[in-house]
């Protein structure tokens, strides 16, 4: 008798469930919607920068880390022989591989010292052909893709100081001055034998109040 009652119950809730699937499938469908919709009204919200307001930025930053050169890399800040700036993005991140490999401590190349896993996660975040030319343009944008990363955008909304906005870009690039906390002189990466800065931190502070969204 119970298990023919059980039984019973069961084909009874299957029932139930197959009745009230449509009306499930249904609301599934909408709340997905409504979620993909808030997403992208989110989105639409956000703070759009405006790149030519982020060259004295990019500028302070060039200059502490390869002296605004476009095809230096790490050992050869003066670099003129070769052309990364004529090299497609997928040549830069084979050059930058093969590099390491030959002993160098770091992969960074270009006029803001893009390390190799930086590189390559900048092009599948931004969705970037690997054969687009790693010239001045691109490493332009990829830097205030890095500016974006580290909180320009919160910087603008005023939900970080500038100070604190600097000690975000410290930890991007090692050529700049930590500002906030002991020795705000100091890079972020101080000790490790490889980096410095070489910057004040006034000179990173004044160049990031020009920054402005559209």
């Amino acid at each position: 008798m119970l298990k023919k009652y059980l039984a019973k119950k069961r084909r009874a809730l299957k029932r139930r469930l197959h009745r009230s699937s449509p009306l499930l499938i249904g609301l599934a469908a909408l709340f997905v919607v409504g979620i993909f919709s808030y997403a992208e009204y989110m989105d639409s919200q956000r703070i759009s920068v405006n790149p030519e307001s982020c060259k004295p930025l990019l500028d302070v930053i060039a200059h502490a880390e390869s002296g605004g050169n476009y095809n230096a890399y790490f050992g050869n800040g003066r670099n003129s022989k070769v052309k990364f700036t004529g090299m497609p993005i997928a040549d830069v991140l084979k050059w930058q591989k093969d590099y390491v490999a030959q002993g160098s401590p770091s992969s960074a190349v270009g006029r803001y010292q893009f390390l190799n896993t930086t590189l390559a996660g900048l092009v599948n975040q931004l969705g970037i052909d690997p054969s687009q030319k790693f010239n001045e343009q691109t490493q332009d944008r990829l830097a205030v893709a890095l500016l974006e990363r580290r909180g320009v955008r919160e910087y603008l909304a005023k939900e970080l100081t500038t100070e604190q906005f600097a000690a975000n870009l410290a930890k991007e690039w090692a050529g700049l001055p930590k500002v906030i906390g002991d020795n705000p002189n100091a890079s972020y990466y101080a000790g490790d034998g490889l980096n410095k800065s070489r910057v004040e931190p006034q000179k990173v502070l004044a160049a990031i109040k020009p920054i402005e969204a559209y």
